[in-house]
């Protein structure tokens, strides 16, 4: 594993190096949500239910191309922590990728904003995670979605970035038997393992110039979520945890500001792939983040579809591909 990893850092560091010398300045700013989303009072609704003792919430995205009288997929997108529902509608741009293609998008609400992202455990920062059952919660949320909307439940899908990609990854590992396939944005996986997980795909999306969790250990302070943490170290991770076979990434797609790479032959047809974006910071998304921390607010310079990209990689797969 060691050997691999290595092997990997060489060819990330030979790749970047070159393409780090022609990065590009965007000014961002110019996302307007009532310009791209149109009718969202009929489209967006909020529901709370009362679980563990609170009020917890999400906004659902049932756009006015879904015809209910078939079962469409459902996508979770997850908020980042500090951020909140409302924010992660305008920021991820699911919504408009929705409204073309006729799926459904619920966004919860972390208690607090945050989520916990490492559980079972309890969290260990709470500055950086919530110590919620909020597996339970969102497992809940489907359920309420289930009942009242018709879900095709091999296509239910999940994403989030940061906090929330973390979130992601922890559904994924803990409730495999839910998700189809996984894809998120700007975070590792920290949560335990279930002895039950069952391979599924999955998909993260990470800036090389990510200032608030590192793309490399090699960054020049420590990571926030430890030395062992890195973009390739997750890729591998998931790789292994999914059983793939080969001893580096395939090349998947290689662009000037950004490249796809990872694994294709993998348990129960799984694929496992890391996107890198080669000038993006903490926020892959085309559009600036509304809550605009320094760094994290600002979009990706280059305008990569990084949505679009989770979008296509995780709609191919279905429960019943396995």
């Amino acid at each position: 594993m060691n050997t691999r990893f290595l092997i990997l850092l060489l060819i990330f560091s030979s790749t970047m190096s070159g393409c780090i010398l022609e990065e590009q300045e965007k000014s961002g700013g110019e996302f307007s949500p009532t310009e791209e989303i149109q009718d969202e009072a009929l489209q967006f609704s909020e529901h709370c239910i009362e679980y563990d003792g609170l009020e917890r919430c999400w906004l659902l995205l049932v756009p006015t191309i879904v015809n209910e009288s078939i079962s469409v997929p459902l996508l979770i997108d997850i908020h980042g922590g500090g951020d909140d529902m409302y924010e992660q509608r305008w920021t991820s741009d699911f919504a408009n990728i929705s409204m073309e293609q006729g799926f459904i998008v619920a966004y919860p609400q972390g208690h607090n904003n945050f989520w916990n992202m490492g559980g079972p455990t309890p969290c260990l920062n709470e500055l950086l995670c919530s110590d919620e059952d909020d597996v339970g919660f969102i497992l809940q949320m489907l359920d309420t979605i289930m009942q009242n909307h018709s879900i095709d439940q091999t296509r239910i899908y999940s994403t989030g970035w940061s906090n929330g990609c973390g979130m992601t990854q922890r559904l994924a590992v803990q409730t495999s038997e839910v998700f189809a396939a996984v894809g998120c944005m700007a975070m590792y996986k920290l949560a335990e393992v279930s002895p039950e997980y069952s391979p599924i795909p999955f998909m993260e999306v990470h800036g090389l110039l990510d200032e608030i969790v590192y793309y490399a250990t090699t960054a020049p302070t420590a990571p926030i979520f430890g030395p062992e943490n890195g973009a390739v170290q997750n890729l591998e991770s998931w790789a292994d945890l999914n059983g793939c076979q080969g001893s580096i990434p395939e090349i998947i797609v290689s662009e000037v500001d950004y490249d796809i790479r990872g694994y294709t032959d993998c348990e129960n047809e799984t694929q496992v792939m890391l996107v890198t974006l080669f000038f993006a910071a903490h926020n892959p998304y085309e559009h600036d983040d509304p809550v605009a921390h320094p760094g994290r607010g600002w979009a990706n310079p280059t305008g990569v579809p990084s949505s679009t990209i989770v979008w296509d990689f995780v709609s191919q797969f279905s429960k019943t591909n396995e």
